[in-house]
């Protein structure tokens, strides 16, 4: 089992759609995932509860509190999960810290905004006191916009911080499918916001060491 922490200490970078999206993205590549949301605002937690209207109630999705993480990881470790995503709340405390320290991996959502890149090493400064690998996602970028992520990528590698390959753009569809207790993965149509999606999905499943097989919808572990 693989346990990716969502993590920024700053609000209103994405965070929640990441986790659900990624999640989301698993499940439908036949994988066993879930969603834990450790923020006390329980936005994943409520996205969930738009979603009952599902046959499939698909990722699992629980709110879990820092004392009984660890508990909850096992939990799912025994029962044949196979990724757990965490979304952490918008700010530095004891709850995202814990779950950087118990994560194999780290993304850090970060906005194309000098707010976002003030805060952006102080969560990467976490993720390698822990020893553990942070990895920044530029999120809600301007479409057609190529400047957003040179000066990103630039400001990140000033952190020593890597930069995901993928580059996820301000789409209505992200928007619009969350009121929805969906994700852009969901859609039937094609979009571009599914596209990115698909596309940072399959970057993970490398850096993770999951073998998809798309043909057949099989995760394999």
């Amino acid at each position: 089992m693989k346990t990716v922490a969502i993590a920024m200490q700053k609000g209103g970078v994405g965070k929640s759609m990441l986790t659900r999206s990624i999640a989301v993205a698993a499940a439908h590549d036949g994988l066993n995932s879930a969603v834990f949301d450790m923020d006390p605002q329980q936005t994943s937690v409520m996205w969930r509860l738009r979603r009952a209207h599902l046959a499939q109630q698909l990722p699992v999705t629980d709110f879990v509190p820092e004392l009984n993480l660890v508990d909850e990881l096992e939990r799912m470790r025994d029962a044949g999960c196979d990724l757990v995503v965490i979304d952490t709340p918008p700010a530095r405390s004891s709850e995202a810290l814990c779950a950087v320290e118990h994560a194999d991996l780290v993304l850090i959502p970060c906005t194309p905004s000098i707010e976002s890149y003030e805060q952006v090493h102080r969560t990467s400064k976490a993720a390698r006191m822990a020893g553990k690998r942070s990895i920044a996602v530029l999120n809600l970028a301007t479409p057609n916009s190529q400047t957003e992520a040179r000066v990103s990528r630039a400001v990140f590698e000033s952190f020593e911080l890597e930069m995901a390959p993928v580059v996820l753009h301000r789409r209505a569809q992200h928007r619009d499918a969350g009121a929805e207790g969906l994700t852009a993965i969901d859609a039937i149509t094609e979009s571009k916001a599914k596209a990115e999606i698909g596309k940072l999905w399959t970057w993970l499943c490398s850096e993770l060491s999951f073998q998809v097989n798309v043909a057949e919808g099989e995760g394999l572990r």
